[in-house]
């Protein structure tokens, strides 16, 4: 129980430092752009976040009855160990994407790109 609570606890705080300012708050400059980075979550520790974030973007959206583009960054895997190890994360996403029914383009390697509206 207090090892589930510590992988809460690390989860939280390694999103929150890649992701400093909540996603529907973000505007980057760049218009109606969000980021959301995946790296250095375990693979159900990133889907559960994607799902709320996606969540809350939908809303937001919805609200604003405008379309958001979003970008995921997945990594390329990199640091994945095992060099003959293949990426869990970026294969994850792309099939919990599909299952969710959102296109998405992989406009580089490690990032993805989705329209919600």
């Amino acid at each position: 129980m207090h090892m589930k609570a510590a992988h809460g606890k690390a989860q939280e705080s390694i999103y929150r430092q890649r992701n400093p300012v909540a996603p529907e708050m973000q505007g980057n400059g760049r218009g109606h752009e969000r980021m959301i980075d995946l790296h250095g979550l375990h693979v159900s520790e990133a889907i559960h976040v994607l799902k709320h974030e996606l969540s809350v973007l939908k809303n937001t959206a919805r609200a604003a009855d405008q379309r958001l583009q979003v970008y995921i960054c997945v990594g390329t895997g990199h640091h994945t160990r095992g060099s003959r190890t293949p990426a869990r994360l970026p294969i994850a996403v792309q099939r919990f994407l599909l299952e969710e029914g959102l296109d998405f383009t992989e406009p580089q390697p490690g990032l993805l790109r989705v329209v919600i509206y």
